[in-house]
Formats: structure tokens, C-alpha cells, sequence
């Protein structure tokens, strides 16, 4: 499975053209209408799927990053079919076993569109431009900060696992699974230290260039192609609200 950090800006699809604000918008309204739509029913599942695969090569998703998403799907929903037999069911309610599949299976299907919507999603940001994108986006600074941090972090601790295990390797530590059994438990004080140095260099930096936190504008022409995939994409969202609605009714 591809590292955390290498997904991002790893996409080369058409949509590296639109401005980052505009690539955010899409990539959370195509996730909240693959979270809407009714898999269990022939219209919902075609659309869930033929909007996954869309989304998925318009970012330009490389080959062996989909190979590794699927493998990962697979792994993390096949618990749920394991325990479909154990699933109770009372005699009186006609409950068949297809019907105890219904679950697990609408479960793995959203499951996985969404990891691919998400991963679609940061291949055709890099970490500057995701930056930008939230910036620009009119969400409470707390909550912007908050998530460009968690995103940081995320990058700067798979990174940092990266050349720690680099180093053990060169030192001549085993490969073996007991041996990186072993590492992990010491993993995160190594993590610790290590971030906790980085960050007071980090501050000690940035109080030194005098940094202050200034609102930045938006310098990037919004063009045809911004507006017509978003659009595209509220469109997909009212027609998922719309579908769900007919479906309860």
C-alpha cells in the first residue's frame, strides 16, 4: 500500500487545472453524494459506481495506487462478509441469508467508493495547495488551521517513519516481522523527540523572520472549467438527495 505522503499531488488528470478551492469543493460534494446515494438499489449503485470511476481517472490516479486502494478495501471490508453467517435472524421476519448480506455489502460498496473519492481527491492536491484551497474556502480559521495541522502532522509523522526505518536499515537493525514488532512499540517516542527538536528549531525560525499570520486572497482567475465541474458536482449531489427521497417515500 503507497505511503500517506506519497499520494498527495501524485495525480496527473485533467482537473490539476482548476484552482485548489475549486478542486476541494468537488472532491467533499462528490463524498457527501456517494454518503446519500442507496446502494441497495440498481439506480444508486450504477451511479455511486460510474461516479467513483469518473472521479477516479479525471484526477489521473497512477495504476499501482489503485491496485494498492483496492487491496486495502478488500482487506478492511472481508470482515464484515466473514460474520454475515452469524448474523442473527428471527424466524418469523422471512429474514434469508441474501438479505443478511445486504449490510456488509452496502457497507464495502460506499466504503470503498468513498476511499477512492478521497484518494482521487489529495492525488490532484499537493500539501501547498491544499493549504491555499482551505484558506480560501469560507470556513472558520479554527477549523481551517485545524485540519491543515492534522494534515501536516499526518505527512510529517509518515515521513519521518520513513527515514527512522531508512536508518535502522543502514545500522543494520533485522527486517524480520519480530524485529519491526519491536520497533513499533518505541515508535512513538522516537516520534516525539524528534518533532518535539524539529518544532522548537521550527519556532525558533519563524520568531527570528518575524512570521505573522496574514489572510491571504485569492490570486487565481476562476475559470470555465472551475465552474462547470462544480456545478456538475451539486448537480450529482441534488440528484443523490433527490434519489434517496423518492426511495424513503
Amino acid at each position: 500500500m503507497t505511503s500517506f505522503i506519497d499520494f498527495w499531488g501524485s495525480g496527473n488528470g485533467h482537473l490539476r487545472r482548476m484552482i485548489p478551492s475549486a478542486r476541494i469543493i468537488c472532491g467533499v460534494v462528490i463524498f457527501a453524494s456517494c454518503l446519500v446515494l442507496p446502494v441497495y438499489k440498481p439506480l444508486g449503485f450504477y451511479i455511486i459506481c460510474g461516479t467513483t470511476i469518473t472521479w477516479a481517472f479525471l484526477c489521473g490516479i497512477p495504476w499501482k495506487n489503485i491496485t494498492g486502494l483496492l487491496l486495502y478495501a478488500f482487506l478492511l471490508f472481508l470482515p464484515l462478509f466473514l460474520l454475515t453467517p452469524w448474523i442473527e435472524r428471527h424466524p418469523s421476519s422471512g429474514y434469508n441469508w441474501y438479505d443478511a448480506t445486504k449490510v456488509p455489502m452496502e457497507i464495502g460498496i460506499r466504503g470503498t467508493a468513498c476511499i477512492f473519492i478521497c484518494a482521487s481527491t489529495i492525488a490532484i492536491l499537493d500539501l501547498s495547495e491544499f493549504n491555499t484551497g482551505l484558506s480560501l474556502l469560507p470556513i472558520p480559521l479554527t477549523i481551517t488551521s485545524l485540519v491543515i495541522q492534522i494534515v501536516h502532522q499526518t505527512a510529517m509523522l509518515a515521513n519521518e517513519s520513513r527515514r527512522i526505518s531508512s536508518a535502522l536499515r543502514i545500522r543494520g537493525v533485522p527486517s524480520g516481522y519480530i524485529a519491526r514488532l519491536r520497533f513499533l512499540s518505541a515508535l512513538p517516542t522516537i516520534w516525539l523527540l524528534r518533532i518535539m527538536n524539529r518544532a522548537e528549531r521550527i519556532a525558533a525560525a519563524m520568531e527570528l523572520r518575524g512570521f505573522e499570520i496574514t489572510a491571504r486572497t485569492s490570486n487565481e482567475p476562476i475559470s470555465v472549467l472551475d465552474i462547470f465541474v462544480v456545478a456538475a458536482a451539486i448537480l450529482l449531489l441534488g440528484t443523490s438527495i433527490t434519489i434517496r427521497w423518492l426511495n424513503v417515500l
